[in-house]
């Protein structure tokens, strides 16, 4: 106890209690320099900011400092912990130190160290860039792939799966469009497309994992020999926005009239046709004109939208389909671009929407997340949107945080060899 007490009153020291809380870890974990330096620069901006702020108030002062005040903090209780343990190291280097006090200052080290992880996926979290669309509600959208009926069939299940998700979190949902393969009901026929539209903000960056192909294996119900047969279904997720007539605020913020915003879209690029509604549905059907089939000419992307029996109602419901797909769209783009950089400088690239990225086994009952790695059992728990189905959304989503943060480490190396080589230029 004397010990101690004369350790913590060591002038070099900061005496720190122990956290039984964070097991141990046999190696510190490392971050690179140039993160580091992004993170240090960061936070001596949000220092300058928070000084100068207190001199009048600046909306975009403001906004700027809350968005660097996780990464100030992050950085702040990283650089103090390694502080602390270089101050330790070098007291037991000192060949004057107190033969008492080196026991301690050991034990003290091993400590700090368990609290780095922490505060090192703390930091590494706070670089992260957030994702623009992530506050927003979104659009997904569900198509048969390879597999003909069958894979129509296995979107009807996703479909309930998605809609038993929102229901047990809460999430308003609104099915805008259903194209299904009979006039019967969806839960015993196929379905050729289904939008889902999930009105609750932050809808979005919960969803965005699920955007890509999932597979299925199964034996079909007109299989007669029992063979297993593999179809799948692509799920797209778009962020949506508000009505550019319904909320003209919304408008403004995510920029529908700004020709520099990913929601744009130049009306003279767009083609509208307008139709009657085909297939089952009631009277309105092949009596009116209320189907709208909007085309963006440059692109080739088309949305067609024929539920409501209002034209307008309709033609509303396209232009936020197309407006959402054009954004995903030319983000899509930027990251693309970025990956390929990425991968010519150190090798990282990303999963796309049209990579595999789930099996759903009937015949063993489980699913496998391939970008995660994850396997589970609980084959229909997951279709009921249960409580499984969130343990495998988790996990994807901690794996494309591990991606997110070698993107930007690649980028980091990529801009420091950069200015290396314009400084070495230079000279």
């Amino acid at each position: 106890m004397i010990a101690r007490r004369r350790l913590q009153s060591h002038p070099r020291i900061v005496f720190r209690p122990r956290n039984e809380g964070i097991r141990c870890l046999s190696k510190l974990s490392a971050i690179s320099s140039p993160l580091l330096k992004r993170a240090e620069s960061l936070a001596i901006e949000h220092t300058k900011l928070s000084h100068q702020i207190q001199h009048g108030y600046d909306g975009n002062l403001t906004k700027r400092i809350g968005e660097l005040a996780p990464i100030s903090k992050a950085w702040e209780q990283w650089a103090s912990a390694n502080k602390s343990i270089k101050e330790l190291q070098e007291i037991l280097q000192d060949p004057t130190t107190d033969p008492e006090l080196r026991p301690i200052a050991t034990e003290e080290i091993e400590q700090s160290s368990l609290d780095l992880p922490k505060y090192f996926h703390a930091l590494q979290s706070s670089l992260i860039p957030r994702d623009p669309f992530a506050s927003l509600p979104c659009l997904l959208e569900i198509r048969p792939g390879a597999g003909g009926s069958e894979a129509s069939l296995f979107v009807a299940d996703l479909l309930r799966m998605y809609q038993a998700y929102c229901k047990r979190h809460s999430l308003h949902y609104t099915l805008i469009k259903l194209d299904a393969e009979t006039a019967t009901k969806a839960s015993s026929a196929g379905i050729n497309e289904a939008i889902l539209e999930i009105d609750t903000p932050g809808a979005y960056d919960r969803l965005k994992c699920e955007a890509g192909v999932h597979r299925v294996q199964r034996v079909p119900a007109t299989e007669t020999q029992g063979r297993t047969h593999t179809s799948a279904a692509s799920v797209l997720v778009l962020p949506s926005f508000p009505d550019q007539e319904g909320d003209a605020a919304g408008s403004a913020e995510f920029g529908t009239d700004d020709p520099t915003s990913d929601f744009y879209i130049n009306p003279s690029d767009v083609r509208t046709d307008v139709m009657r509604a085909r297939g089952a549905g009631g009277q309105h059907v092949n009596t009116t004109d209320s189907a709208i089939r909007l085309t963006h000419v440059p692109t080739a992307t088309t949305v067609s939208i024929q539920d409501g029996r209002s034209q307008h109602k309709n033609r509303q419901k396209a232009w936020r389909v197309l407006r959402s797909k054009m954004a995903q769209m030319r983000r899509e783009a930027r990251e693309e671009e970025k990956a390929a950089l990425r991968v010519s400088v150190i090798g990282v690239a990303r999963m796309g929407r049209g990579d595999k990225i789930r099996t759903y086994n009937w015949g063993q009952q489980r699913v496998t997340d391939h970008r995660s790695g994850m396997t589970v059992g609980r084959l229909a728990d997951v279709l009921e949107g249960g409580e499984t189905l969130d343990g495998v959304m988790e996990s994807v989503k901690g794996w494309q945080r591990e991606r997110d943060v070698e993107a930007l480490v690649a980028d980091e190396e990529a801009a420091a060899k950069k200015e290396g080589a314009g400084r070495r230029k230079a000279s």
